[in-house]
């Protein structure tokens, strides 16, 4: 198998401004398979928003009453935001312990790739504006965000996957961007992050764990599931093991 890929999910933090080209005019000039989506995605965002009260613009961003003001002027400005490289846009827990923002992107051990409200599917050096924006939100003219991308992202998932591992980190709100048919074909394991009973583990600690497996990847990408479990630091408090069949690996904290 060539590298693996990893799909990660983006942050709520993310590093301010940038020296990168605006974001419209990375998107208008975007000629890849996502191109079209994006520019559409960014036509209804600034299109939807003056129609938007705070609450719904609350909901859209994923932001408290007290910082929803910002959140519209993000929005709003996006068409000339400057960007940044995606692995030096997310500062969150998970990219952060990950180790994203040193990488070079083209040497990297692994393909990460994060899923995007805005963008759909983002690589470490495409270019990202800073944005607030909720896969499991609504826009008026498109309808749920998540089922909208995963129309858009069944193709080029598809042709990105073929021939890969792809490890799967993705939380369930990001995991709606999955196409069921497309992903019973690839060779995809889950990464589940749990406490002893089975229920999900707390989040906070998960986006840690989450990174320093990622980061395990990216430093021996020809691990699979049981290589995954075996060699990797989850951390303290953190057990890994692996589905007999190889198809997922289950983080178990009990600290």
């Amino acid at each position: 198998m060539s590298r693996p890929l990893v799909l990660l999910p983006p942050s709520k933090g993310k590093a301010p401004g940038g020296d990168g080209p605006p974001h419209g005019a990375v998107v208008a000039a975007d000629t890849g398979p996502l191109g079209p989506a994006r520019r559409e995605l960014l036509a209804a965002v600034t299109g939807d928003l003056d129609g938007l009260d705070d609450a719904a613009l609350a909901r859209l961003a994923g932001v408290g009453a007290a910082k929803v003001a910002d959140a519209r002027k993000l929005l709003q400005a996006l068409p000339d935001a400057p960007t940044r490289p995606g692995h030096r846009r997310y500062t969150g827990v998970v990219h952060g312990n990950a180790g994203l923002a040193e990488l070079d992107p083209d040497t990297a051990g692994a393909d990460v790739r994060i899923v995007s409200a805005l963008l759909g599917l983002v690589a470490l050096a495409d270019p990202v504006p800073d944005y607030r924006l909720e896969v499991a939100a609504r826009l008026p003219s498109l309808g749920g965000i998540g089922p909208w991308w995963r129309d858009r992202l069944a193709g080029p998932i598809a042709r990105l996957a073929a021939g890969r591992r792809v490890w799967d980190l993705l939380p369930a709100e990001h995991a709606r961007v999955w196409d069921l048919a497309v992903r019973e074909r690839l060779a995809v394991v889950t990464v589940r992050f749990v406490r002893p009973d089975g229920r999900a583990a707390n989040a906070a600690r998960t986006k840690v764990c989450k990174g320093r497996l990622t980061a395990a990847l990216l430093r021996a990408p020809d691990l699979d599931a049981a290589g995954l479990a075996r060699e990797a630091d989850p951390g303290p408090g953190w057990q890994l093991r692996a589905d007999p069949d190889g198809t997922g690996v289950t983080a178990t904290f009990s600290g």
